[in-house]
This record gives structure tokens, C-alpha cells and sequence, in this order.
């Protein structure tokens, strides 16, 4: 199975990564057969809680040795604790009673003690070397196979976990709302990321280098002519980047954009993906749309 890797990315909180991740993820399970894994990264533990019931994500708080936080523990603490059947919770959501709704996607669940670990692993910067972006990688690369898609939610910066995830992953999209603050600093988040890869590139080959495919646009909204206006900026920037080497050649925009929705807010306090809980809606419309369009994207990248 020739399994895609692919890093939601941006330092900037507020900007639908993990909306991007749940529900690209559970489109491409349900409406296309994919086998999907989505790894949380994020000790706001946000994709945890969207796609696991009351009671299941407060057990998994409870237990976070049953987390993606222990993969991190176990490197600090030289143990080796993390075990990905334990802890990965297969076929969700999942209704009353335990029947699954999406049997093909799957949770690495994530844990608030990842903010502990981020700092005990800055605390050991004495330490520090290449090792440290490989964490994440050598824990799950013997699973990762069973997947067609992984998606993985990264915290809103660029610390030692988040590049974990720069490191493993084969691509990167970035979630972004259409305004001048954001594309005020589009630019300087492309560059920090290009410069780690140019970092580690001596580790992983010229493969590694540039990694960042796409963007997705969020909560967008037909008011007055502003978020056409920045649209329109953001793809001049784009070609830019392109042109600076700061992101693949064939990096785009993915379409449609992700209207602003209700029905997508209010699927998360649901804990359902936004095409099960109001698949009228123009989320569920949009979000499947656009998954067509990132599945005919990277279905033909080898």
C-alpha cells in the first residue's frame, strides 16, 4: 500500500486544521473506501475530542499512556511502553452501543500531557540532535503501511513535537483563512518551515525538499469583495513562493473553499464528522468537493 503521509500544518491557531483533518479524513473513508489514520498531535487534543463520545475521551485523559504522548515519553524515559494496538481506536465515530460509523478511519488520540513533553524535551536541548525529529517516525512506521491516508493534526507552532511531524510526514498542506493578517505572515511561515527542511535535508536526501503541496481555504465567506481580494493576494504569493523555492513547484490552492458553515461548528460538540451529522449542509457539500479534488491531487504522486 503505497501510503501518503500528509502534515495539516500552520502556526497560527484558529485556522481549521483540525476541522480539515476530521473531516478530509472521514471523507475519504466513507465516500471513497480509503483507510484513513488521523494522529492528534495537538494537546488541545481537538480532533480527540471531536471524533470520541464523552465517555471515551474522558478515559483516554485518564490513561495517557494510551496516547500519542507516551511515543515521546518513551523516548525521554529510554522505555518502551508505546503500543499502537493499545492505543490507536479504530472505526470512529462511533454511535450508542459501539457500532461504527466510518468502519475505515482510525484515532491516534492525543493527550494534554504533550505540553509537558514539549517542555521536557526543550529542557533537554543539551541534548539535542537529529534523534529528536525522528520520534515520531520510528514509532509508527511499521503501522503506517495499513493505511492509505495518515493525516496528522500538528499543534499551532513549529516546536520539536510539530517538527516530528514535518519530519515524518511526505507532504504538508496548510489551513488558512483568507485575510491580511494571515497572508501578513504566509510568507515567513514558508520560510521557517523551508529552512527546517534545508536543515534536515543532509538526514533525508533532496526528497526531502519542498514539501509543502497545498492550502485550504476555511471559513470562507461571499461578504463585499475582502476575501476575494485576498484570495486573489493569496495566489500571487503563492506563484511567489514557487518562484523562491519556498514550496513545491505543484503546490495550489484546493477547491472549493470551506464556507463558512454552522452545520461545521456545530458537528464537533456532535463528535460526528460534518458529513454525518448535517450532510446537507454546505460544509458537508464543500468538504466532500474538495476531497475529490485532494484525492485526484494525490492519488497520482508516487
Amino acid at each position: 500500500m503505497n501510503t501518503k503521509i500528509i502534515a495539516f500544518v500552520n502556526f497560527k491557531g484558529g485556522v481549521g486544521k483540525t476541522a480539515n483533518v476530521v473531516n478530509i479524513g472521514a471523507c475519504l473513508a466513507k465516500n471513497h473506501s480509503k483507510k484513513v489514520l488521523i494522529v492528534d498531535l495537538d494537546a488541545q487534543c481537538n480532533a480527540t475530542y471531536w471524533l470520541l463520545k464523552k465517555e471515551t475521551w474522558t478515559k483516554v485523559m485518564d490513561t495517557p499512556h494510551l496516547t500519542v504522548c507516551q511515543i515521546f515519553q518513551d523516548f525521554l524515559y529510554k522505555i518502551k511502553s508505546f503500543d499502537f494496538d493499545e492505543c490507536v481506536i479504530r472505526g470512529v465515530p462511533r454511535a450508542e452501543g459501539g457500532l461504527s460509523y466510518i468502519d475505515t478511519l482510525d484515532i491516534l488520540p492525543a493527550s494534554l500531557n504533550l505540553l509537558n513533553a514539549e517542555d521536557d524535551l526543550h529542557s533537554d536541548k543539551n541534548n539535542f540532535n537529529s534523534t529528536f525529529f525522528k520520534i515520531l517516525g520510528k514509532a509508527l512506521k511499521n503501522h503506517v503501511a495499513d493505511y492509505d491516508y495518515v493525516l496528522i493534526d500538528c499543534p499551532p507552532n513549529i516546536h520539536i513535537i510539530t517538527k516530528n511531524a514535518l519530519y515524518f510526514a511526505d507532504y504538508y498542506i496548510i489551513p488558512y483563512i483568507p485575510d491580511y493578517l494571515s497572508l501578513s505572515g504566509f510568507k515567513t511561515f514558508c520560510s521557517i518551515v523551508r529552512n527546517f527542511q534545508t536543515r534536515v535535508g543532509a538526514i533525508r536526501g533532496n526528497s526531502f525538499n519542498p514539501r509543502i503541496r497545498g492550502i485550504v481555504i476555511n471559513r470562507f465567506k461571499h461578504v463585499g469583495n475582502v476575501f476575494t481580494i485576498s484570495m486573489n493576494e493569496l495566489l500571487i504569493q503563492l506563484n511567489m513562493l514557487k518562484r523562491d523555492d519556498l514550496v513545491h513547484p505543484d503546490a495550489r490552492i484546493f477547491n472549493p473553499p470551506i464556507r463558512d458553515c454552522v452545520g461545521v461548528a456545530e458537528s464537533s460538540s456532535l463528535h460526528q464528522p460534518v458529513i454525518l451529522s448535517h450532510p446537507k449542509s454546505i460544509g458537508a457539500q464543500d468538504y466532500a468537493e474538495l476531497t475529490i479534488n485532494f484525492l485526484n491531487y494525490f492519488e497520482v504522486i508516487q
